[in-house]
């Protein structure tokens, strides 16, 4: 169980998450939206250890998330990979470092091809467009078998049949029992995709539970999540991106 108790964080006198509170289990998935500046990436950032928060506990199994080796990976926004390893050498890479067994070679292969990356095996980081990118990092987590992934962003320069391939490799994650925290501003992926969402605003939570649930407090029974949205942020723009 990931297990987030209080966890704030303020840049000078601008708050830019409110104490934050929740928790995920293994084999699910929580949906973080909101507007930009919602607090989403804060949220991730700390998570990861990118950032330090200023109050609050970051938990998985009841000891410290951050002290624990090999336990998160992340995938952020903007995919940054070694500009002079080949996309194979970054699974050799990720297996090295996180002393994988042998066999690590067979499933490197596999998740290579799972995302289409067998032609580009040899090809150099800095020469990868940013959704090979993307799928390169994604293969990484993949063969990293971590326990608890957060995604930040996932379709960005993914055309269709990428987008298939993450929305179906994030359903492997959590078949696997991994523990997955998905931001994003595309609203359908988050309603198919979560078991339970988070709605920020300006740093502060507004809402929280399963689409149904949130429906069921609503003023429409039948609300999509950008309607829900909307609703609880209070934005009457039409775009979840503003």
């Amino acid at each position: 169980m990931l297990r987030v108790n209080q966890l704030s964080k303020r840049y000078g006198s601008k708050i830019a998450l409110a104490p934050l509170t929740f928790d995920i289990g293994p084999g699910r998935i929580l949906g973080l939206v909101g507007p930009n500046g919602a607090g989403k990436t804060t949220t991730i950032s700390c998570l990861a250890g990118i950032l330090r928060p200023d109050t609050g506990s970051m938990q998985w199994n009841d000891k410290d998330l951050l002290q624990q080796s090999g336990v998160v990976s992340l995938i952020p926004e903007s995919p940054e990979v070694y500009p002079l390893l080949t996309v194979y050498e970054h699974m050799e890479f990720t297996a090295r470092l996180f002393k994988l067994p042998d066999t690590w070679r067979q499933e490197a292969d596999q998740r290579l091809s799972e995302m289409d990356l067998d032609p580009h095996r040899h090809t150099l980081g800095s020469a990868l467009s940013k959704g090979l990118r993307q799928r390169l990092l994604l293969a990484c987590m993949a063969l990293r078998h971590a326990q608890v992934l957060l995604v930040d962003e996932p379709m960005i320069g993914l055309d269709p049949k990428g987008q298939r391939d993450v929305k179906r490799l994030l359903s492997q994650f959590k078949a696997q029992a991994a523990a997955i925290v998905l931001s994003s501003h595309q609203l359908g992926l988050v309603e198919e995709l979560a078991d339970e969402v988070i709605i920020l605003n300006h740093g502060t939570l507004v809402a929280r539970g399963s689409i149904e649930a949130l429906r069921k407090t609503s003023a429409s029974r039948g609300s999509s999540l950008e309607e829900l949205f909307f609703q609880y942020t209070g934005s009457d723009s039409g775009d979840p991106h503003s």
